[in-house]
């Protein structure tokens, strides 16, 4: 993907979606959200079919969501199998009571008019 594309939400496009579900104490959600950013833009959005991660804190502060976009299962995969990846899911989890990744594609979107 050429830099600069952003996170689009469309049942038309082919993206991969991963959404991970941390779950944390309250003390450790601004630093595993802020470790998600930081990783995000010095390692991960330079990898081949990555498109967007975005970062969201639960109200109650017990939950963080990764919602990342990527190009293709492919792509996703690939970077799954370098050591290097597998480190930082390591990171994440570290500061995270459970992590629950699954993958995803876009049935439909629904907005206002």
């Amino acid at each position: 993907m050429p830099r600069g594309t952003i996170a689009t939400i469309d049942a038309e496009t082919q993206r991969l979606t991963l959404i991970n579900l941390y779950e944390v104490e309250p003390a450790s959600q601004a630093d595993l959200a802020r470790l998600l950013s930081e990783v995000t833009e010095s390692a991960i959005r330079d990898e081949p079919g990555f498109i967007s991660v975005s970062v969201h804190c639960s109200l109650d502060g017990t939950k963080v969501v990764n919602y990342a976009q990527w190009a293709s299962k492919e792509h996703f995969e690939a970077f799954m199998r370098k050591p290097e990846s597998k480190e930082l899911l390591m990171r994440f989890s570290a500061l995270a009571k459970s992590v629950s990744p699954a993958l995803y594609k876009v049935n439909s979107v629904h907005s206002d008019r």
